[in-house]
């Protein structure tokens, strides 16, 4: 019977830190930045996640992948983690265990079936990765989009 209620108990949490793009703050300011064109297809991106009602991601790390791509300088002043060089191969590891996570790996197989534009896919998949703490993964999604984009 306990292990049910922590089961309950995690499911609620998993479900409460999940936001859709319509209850995500951090997308709405992004969306209203000027630094991307209304008509680009990252703006295109944004806005269909913001009017996206399903909760399929964090919104702090939507939020996060998204400004990883409209904000692609770098930051100044002090820094929380150092700048290291993008390892494919580390990115790649760091996937094949994410995906042997079997949550992750639901998550992700969820947001494939129910997603069909690649571009968006790829985003909440970045968010996921992010939001569950592979971050090399995370970077390769990021990687991934970017020359969709380009």
């Amino acid at each position: 019977m306990k292990l049910a209620t922590l089961t309950c108990c995690a499911a609620v949490l998993l479900v409460s830190t999940v936001a859709s793009g319509q209850d995500c703050k951090g997308l709405g300011a992004l969306q209203a930045e000027g630094g991307v064109a209304s008509t680009s297809p990252l703006q295109q991106i944004i806005k269909a996640i913001t009017g996206d009602n399903k909760a399929r991601a964090d919104c702090g790390s939507l939020t996060s992948v998204l400004d990883s791509l409209v904000n692609t300088r770098k930051t100044g002043g002090r820094k929380l983690e150092e700048d290291r060089p993008f390892n494919p191969s580390e990115a790649q590891a760091n996937l094949a265990e994410a995906q042997g996570d079997p949550a992750v790996h639901q998550r992700l197989e969820q947001v494939r079936k129910e997603v069909p534009d690649s571009n968006q896919r790829l985003v909440y998949e970045a968010a996921i990765l992010d939001e569950e703490g592979y971050y090399s993964a995370r970077d390769l999604r990021i990687r991934q989009l970017q020359q969709q984009l380009k």
